[in-house]
């Protein structure tokens, strides 16, 4: 009797620890909103049972590729494009299927911009169909993220939680 109500209580604070502390390495990618070596929190379990939104900050699994991500790597970036959607970045805002998205009142002083001037990376090609179950990611500082832009979307299992407060 007592074993179980000590496995059942372990099995209670295990699913309920649902979020995790992050550390932003050196990157911009995400300032203002998050700094270089700030501490973050994420919800793991925020999409269990519903999908992300645009404009959530989530923490991911990136893309694989050679010689900019290391295996298990968590990388955090903004949601701006969704599935089934046409995007496109231009000089005054995002655009989906033709129509300028509204930002919310908190990213009034974030500007996206569709490419980064001298970027060795090629730019995906705009506007950009976003294929059923991926995502359309970016750095709030998009002058200085490796993201969407030149990986392309990026599919729903690599999403790992939404950032809280952000």
């Amino acid at each position: 009797m007592r074993a179980s109500i000590i496995i059942i209580t372990l099995l209670v604070l295990i699913s309920g620890c649902s979020e995790r502390s992050f550390h932003q390495n050196a990157s911009s990618a995400m300032s203002p909103t998050i700094k270089p070596n700030e501490r973050f929190l994420a919800d793991m379990s925020a999409f269990r049972k519903s999908d992300p939104h645009r404009w959530d900050v989530v923490v991911f699994h990136p893309p694989p590729n050679e010689t900019m991500t290391r295996p298990q790597e968590i990388w955090v970036m903004r949601i701006i494009g969704l599935p089934g959607e046409s995007l496109e970045i231009r000089t005054d805002g995002v655009y989906i299927d033709g129509k300028r998205e509204a930002q919310p009142d908190r990213l009034a002083d974030i500007h996206y911009d569709a490419s980064i001037p001298h970027s060795p990376f090629p730019v995906v090609a705009c506007p950009y169909k976003i294929a059923a179950d991926t995502y359309f990611l970016v750095g709030d500082n998009t002058t200085d993220s490796f993201d969407s832009r030149f990986w392309g979307a990026l599919p729903k299992q690599s999403i790992l939680g939404r950032v809280r407060d952000k």
